[in-house]
Formats: C-alpha cells, structure tokens, sequence
C-alpha cells in the first residue's frame, strides 16, 4: 500500500511539475512536445499492477523513450558542431536563418561562458528522463513476480495450513462476532468511498464553474469569450432546473477540455520569436484572440538568454495557469463520471445475474421482522398449547414471484429517503400490539370479576 500510495504521489505531483518546469523554463519545440505530454496525462489512469501494463505504463515508456531521444539529439549536435568545422561555418553567426531554426528546434550551440543558460536548456530533458524512470520502475514493482505455476504451488503449499486453521478456529459466538465485524468494516468502507466519490464529483462541477468564470474574465478576447458565455449559459440552465443528461455533461466537459487545451497550445506557440514576427503583438489578430508575448524577442549578443517580459498586469500571467486548471479538472471530472457508470454498469449486471428468471420463486413472509418477537407473544396469549403453532402456519403467506425482480431493489433504494415513515410505521405496529395486549389483560379482568360475583348465586 505505501508503495502505490508512494507511485500515486510521483505519477500527479512530481511529474506534472516536472513537465510543467520543462515547458516554462525553456520555449522550443522539444518543450512543445513535453506540453504534449502534459496534456495527454490527466487522461489516463495512475499507476496500478493493471494499468502499469496497459496504457499508463505505455505512456511512462513514450515519454522515457523522448527524454532519452532529446538527451542524444543533444549530444550529437555538440560533438558534431565541435568536431566537423562545415557544420558551425553553416550555422553561421548569431541570429542567422540555421540558427535561428535550430533553436526553435531546441538543439543549439551552447556557451560555456553562460553556465546557467546552458543548463536551462539540458536540464529540462535529464529531469524528465530521471522522473519517468522512477515512476515506471516503481510502477513495475507493483505487478506481483513469479509466473502462474509458482502461485499455483504457493496456493496449495498454503491449502492444508488454511484448513489446519479452520479446524483450529473456536466455533460459536466468537466466529460470529467476526464476521459480523468484517462486515460492519467492509460496509463503512463502501458508505465512506460513495460519499467521498459524490463529494468530489459536487467540488468538481463546482470548481470547473469557477474556473470557466475566471478564464472568461481574466483576459478579454475571442477565446476567452467561449468561456464567459458557457459560464453564462450553465448557470442559467441550473437556474431554469432544466435536466441535464449524462451523455451531453460529458460532451460538454470534453468540448471544454478539448477548447482549453487548443487555447493553451496557441498561447505557447506564440512565445516564439518566428510567431511573433508573423503576428506581431500589436497586431489585430493577436488583440483579438489575447495573444500576448510572455517572451522578448532574441538577442544577438547573447541569444541563449531568456528574456520576459514583465509589462503586462497580472491577469495576463494568471490566465494560462487558471487555463491549465480548468483543463485537469475536466479530465477528472470525466475519470471520476466514467468510474461511477461502470461501477453502476457492474452493479446492474450482478443484480440481473443474480436474479435470473427461475421457473416459480416461492416467498413465505410471516409477520415483519421488527415485531416478530411481540407477535409470537401475542399469539401464545391468544391460542394456548398447540394452537399456536397452527396459527403461526395459518398466517404464512404464500406469494409466486415472477420473472421481475426490480420493484425490491427500488424500495430498498428509497430506504434512506423515506426513514421517518418506516419509523412511524414501526412505531404504530408496536402501539397496536401493546393495544391489544392491554384490551385483552381488561377482558380477563372483567372475565374474572364476573366470576367471582356469580360464585355465591350459584
């Protein structure tokens, strides 16, 4: 359990900030990929000994294997820009048309004289290539070794001390209190993942309101007015209490995610210096969608330089990590929906399993189970002897029951909701009983005074 809570922790902290860093301290095209890479995460499942060998664990190799690509794409071009001269003469000075393209690229000359910008540029892919490894080699951990014919053996090397066990095991009351407390655990761990699992969905839907609000107010444009009129058209949805379908929530939280994650990919395109000379800052185009240059344009003199730039006000800097935000919360919010309809899907299955259609379903029900014990009381004092057992006989019901088996799971499910009603109901079963218990205590009386008071006429 610590292991996976410990790969849980790695997998959605570590390596989305790891990827996060990647994308911000450094603006090329490898850095592009690894946003990629963070946007394809909140997708998939953590990692687990199943999903380790499905895709989450495809994943973590992809993006090991891009690391790896990056780090070597790196190196070669260092030890052929040192060792082939043709290839720095092509490059040419700084600024030119090939340098400037590797460095949009991500694969350029580095100055030793400018340590810290050097290792900007390298350090994002040596991180990322450190992160996955421990996640997928601590995700692999988790998948059980040992082939099936070795489990086979453990499994019946451990049968005859299991059996050992149960023979040993005190029959009687101590056994019962067992089970019944296994079961009490196993029923509030159920009660507390349902409630958990609908407290998250309620902070999710509201969260993702929130969110959809602060991106369409944060920065004014043609993007983040998508946002402002979904905010607008929800909240007036629920205000009318018009339904809402499952299938159109998803197809509106997938609209959303698939919209916030074009509209981040714009937004970090943009940083580019050959962008930016397409559509300059102050054009039309980028004030009207709200692209805005987080990034100076390069320096000749020292080009390896990461210049920013700090004229705007703050919402502008705001508005990619709410952007972000929004985006993660929508994948959740999908994850989180689609685990509650296969849990439902699977419970619906067991149930129309478990209650196939047999030829006749033969029911007794005598009296409810909260009075039973009252009512073979009150029977005993009406019929003495063997009366009694014929009248309990005599009060069984016999009901055939068909092939439709839903009606008891819905009352069952209305249970909750309808408590107070049971309770008077119950309530006003024992009342009756005592009622006529003390109706009949009075008639034995009167009985016996009766009696008494013929006795001397006799």
């Amino acid at each position: 359990m610590e292991l996976r809570a410990l790969c849980g922790a790695l997998y959605w902290l570590l390596l989305p900030l790891s990827l996060l860093a990647a994308c911000v301290f450094r603006f090329n095209a490898l850095s592009l990929v690894y946003l990629l890479y963070l946007l394809l995460l909140p997708w998939f499942l953590g990692p687990t000994e199943h999903t380790i060998k499905g895709h989450t664990g495809r994943l973590l190799q992809a993006l090991l294997g891009t690391s790896i690509l990056f780090l070597t794409a790196h190196l070669v071009f260092q030890i052929c820009l040192y060792t082939v001269p043709d290839l720095g003469q092509l490059l040419g000075q700084n600024c030119s048309r090939w340098e400037t393209l590797a460095r949009h690229i991500g694969v350029t000359r580095l100055d030793l004289n400018d340590i810290p910008n050097s290792v900007r540029l390298v350090a994002p892919d040596l991180g990322i290539l450190l992160v996955s490894a421990i996640c997928l080699g601590l995700g692999r951990r988790l998948v059980p070794k040992g082939s099936a014919a070795a489990r086979v053996r453990r499994l019946e090397s451990l049968e005859p001390l299991e059996q050992e066990e149960d023979l040993e095991r005190p029959a009687g009351q101590g056994a019962a209190e067992e089970v019944g407390s296994a079961k009490r655990k196993g029923l509030l761990a159920a009660t507390l993942r349902v409630r958990a699992h609908w407290l998250l969905l309620a902070v999710g839907k509201c969260l993702v309101i929130l969110l959809l609000a602060l991106a369409g107010i944060a920065l004014p444009s043609a993007f983040s007015s998508i946002y402002y009129l979904l905010f607008v058209g929800i909240c007036t949805w629920w205000a009318c209490h018009f339904p809402i379908s499952h299938l159109g929530f998803n197809t509106l939280c997938v609209m959303v995610g698939v919209f916030a994650a074009g509209h981040l990919l714009c937004i970090y395109s943009y940083q580019a210096p050959f962008i930016q000379g397409l559509f300059p800052p102050a054009s039309i185009w980028a004030r009207v969608f709200g692209l805005k240059a987080f990034i100076l344009p390069l320096n000749c003199t020292n080009p390896n330089a990461l210049l920013l730039n700090t004229s705007h006000p703050w919402p502008v800097y705001v508005n990619p990590g709410v952007l972000l935000v929004l985006y993660f919360t929508v994948a959740s919010l999908l994850k989180l929906r689609k685990l509650d309809s296969s849990e439902r899907k699977d419970k619906a299955e067991a149930s129309a399993v478990a209650a196939e259609p047999q030829d006749e379903l033969v029911e007794l029900e005598s009296w409810p189970r909260e009075g039973d014990c009252l009512a073979e009381d009150t029977e005993r004092m009406l019929s003495p002897g063997t009366e009694a057992s014929a009248a309990d006989t005599e009060n069984c019901t016999v009901h055939v029951i068909g092939p439709a088996s839903k009606k008891p799971e819905r009352r069952r499910q209305r249970l909750p909701l309808h408590a107070l009603g049971h309770v008077i109901m119950n309530q006003s079963y024992v009342c009756a009983l005592i009622a006529m218990m003390v109706s009949l205590g009075q008639g034995s009386e009167r009985l016996g005074r009766g009696c008494t008071s013929s006795g001397p006429e006799l």
